[in-house]
């Protein structure tokens, strides 16, 4: 696969350093571009995987992954922190990264991010933000300890499809419903964990040790 693959910082010419040294992953060439928001932009095509490198002190890191994850939906946001703080890379994930590299990961976890990304892989969060993300739902009420309990009985099973990696259409047709309404389901999905990809929401789902198979059908019966 060859990505289309956009490279925004703080600084124009660390995008361009980054741009070139990804470029023969990519299989593209890799769009340099500034965080500031005063710039002119260039947008020829959606990009596949937006790699944002900004900085906590002028708040150019949290702006730039939650302006990349609003303009493109559909990317993978890679943010490249000047921390190795778990709970920096929480937050960088709530406000829409797909990923995050700390400080003491270099170009060579990027480049080899990338290339897993070209051979198909689409979830990159950590295992260990994840449960972070899990613990940190469950502080304000019990209730909210299993991630699941939050959701309806149907945004549950749809849930539960996605965990187990069955496509969309084949999701709509198990619970007989329309790929709109399944749509619809994912954004309620999404709204209630606070995250940004049914693919997140899936993992931490699985994450969750309390959560138990409890998949029925629009029928009642097992699936």
């Amino acid at each position: 696969m060859k990505l289309r693959v956009r490279v925004q910082a703080n600084r124009l010419v660390l995008a361009e350093a980054v741009a070139a040294a990804l470029e023969d992953v990519a299989g593209l060439p890799v769009i340099a571009d500034t965080t500031d928001p005063t710039q002119v932009h260039r947008v020829p095509r959606p990009p596949h995987v937006v790699v944002v490198i900004g900085s906590r002190i002028d708040g150019s890191m949290s702006a730039a992954v939650g302006t990349a994850r609003r303009r493109w939906r559909q990317a993978l946001v890679i943010a490249l922190a000047e921390t190795d703080v778990l709970e920096d890379g929480v937050a960088l994930v709530r406000l829409g990264a797909d990923a995050w590299l700390s400080r003491n990961e270099g170009l060579d976890v990027l480049r080899a991010m990338i290339a897993r990304i070209a051979a198909g892989e689409r979830v990159l969060v950590p295992p260990e933000v994840l449960a972070t993300i899990a613990s940190s739902l469950g502080q304000p009420s019990a209730d909210r300890a299993d991630p699941g309990r939050r959701l309806t009985s149907r945004e549950r099973q749809v849930l539960e499809c996605f965990a187990r990696g069955l496509p969309r259409t084949e999701i709509s047709g198990l619970l007989g419903i329309s790929r709109a309404t399944l749509r619809t389901h994912v954004q309620n999905i999404l709204r209630k964990l606070e995250l940004h990809s049914i693919e997140q929401a899936a993992s931490l789902l699985r994450t969750d040790e309390s959560a138990t198979p409890t998949l029925t059908g629009a029928t009642g019966s097992a699936l």
